[in-house]
């Protein structure tokens, strides 16, 4: 129990990593902070007051995403960043003391302020961060002169309302060179799956996963981050409806060779009632283009949705299978003509309403080779 009134020194609460006396940096903005940086990644803010936690947690927000604002207001707490506060902390000592008073009765109400961002957050702001305390080191170096020196090492960044502009435009390649430049244009087309405009919804789905795929040969890494990712959200029954699984889909439907063995992750989903539909637009996007990637992945199992008493399912169930004309269904699709069960389903360009029955008439029809589509 020594710890509790014995100073002590103060550990990284993410790595338990000693960490250096924070120290100030250019520039400067809400107050009077020194800052620093844990070799895991985590940034700390050092408020001497204790009672500007609010400020201090903007700030050491800020630091974190190398002062790229637009960035750090778009990022959610808990999936894009975690945070922790060491309290009691003196500065000159470099200790936590527990007792809220050093050996010479100095009373202590300083506190640090930890972030630490998600890997591939980190990966875009971290040499930038890193730039910016090494010009600490150069005592030669004016205050001037080291803002001037860290504004040019920024990297380009592209605001969340130029990207949802282009997505709206469904301009892919316009986005992928983006995504080049800033590889944070990947999540901010992600933000648009939690839409509440149905339509944007749909379009950020087809863009990212367009745009993902076009992204594989160059940033393989963060595209793979990306797929994980999803895969992370989709099995969190709250998000299964913001579409990450539609999004897998569409990566495969663009890969299908580096992420074709994903597919049977998310027929895996299929006995998930909120998941359903959400796996069979997928599986019919897949399959249109890839029927052989379904077929590799438990493409039985769904055979039985056909059967189901929910109209949206039987009805996606139909479209996917007509998507991808698939023949062993052919006759109980042939027998749900006359189904007048309702849904509405993104085709992939607009959103349509239809009846069992009438997506039952069209997939037969693909399947019979009929169809001029």
């Amino acid at each position: 129990m020594e710890r509790k009134t014995i100073a002590y020194e103060p550990l990284c609460p993410f790595c338990d990593s000693s960490i250096d006396r924070p120290k100030e940096v250019e520039p400067r903005r809400l107050g009077e902070f020194e800052y620093g940086a844990c070799e895991c990644g985590a940034v700390y803010v050092h408020d001497v007051t204790g009672h500007n936690l609010g400020a201090g947690w903007v700030e050491a927000l800020g630091f974190a995403c190398n002062d790229d604002w637009d960035l750090a207001w778009s990022l959610e707490p808990g999936e894009d960043y975690e945070d922790a506060i060491l309290e009691n902390y003196d500065i000159e000592s470099h200790l936590i003391q527990p007792i809220r008073r050093t050996k010479d009765e100095k009373v202590v109400r300083a506190a640090l302020i930890f972030i630490r961002m998600a890997k591939d957050v980190r990966d875009v702001t971290q040499e930038g961060i890193s730039k910016r305390l090494d010009l600490l080191a150069d005592p030669q170096i004016s205050a001037e002169e080291k803002n001037e020196a860290y504004f040019k090492r920024r990297s380009r960044r592209h605001s969340k309302q130029q990207v949802k502009a282009l997505v709206q435009l469904g301009e892919v390649e316009k986005i992928r060179a983006m995504a080049l430049e800033d590889p944070l244009v990947l999540r901010k087309i992600q933000r648009l799956l939690y839409s509440t405009d149905e339509m944007l919804m749909w379009k950020a789905i087809t863009t990212l996963g367009a745009v993902a795929g076009a992204l594989t040969t160059d940033r393989s890494t963060l595209v793979g981050d990306l797929v994980r990712r999803l895969l992370l959200a989709s099995g969190d029954s709250a998000a299964t409806n913001w579409g990450s699984i539609e999004t897998i889909g569409e990566i495969i439907r663009a890969q299908p060779k580096i992420y074709g063995s994903f597919a049977r992750h998310l027929i895996g989903f299929v006995n998930d009632p909120p998941s359903c539909p959400a796996v069979l637009w997928a599986i019919g996007r897949i399959g249109e283009l890839h029927p052989q990637v379904v077929r590799s992945s438990s493409f039985f199992a769904l055979f039985g949705l056909l059967n189901n008493s929910e109209p949206k399912i039987r009805g996606l169930a139909v479209w996917a299978f007509g998507r991808m004309k698939a023949q062993e269904p052919l006759k109980a699709i042939q027998g749900m003509t006359d189904d007048t069960g309702k849904l509405s389903l993104f085709d992939g360009q607009t959103i349509i309403y239809k009846t069992v029955g009438e997506l039952a008439s069209e997939a037969v029809e693909r399947i019979e080779g009929r169809s001029a589509n």
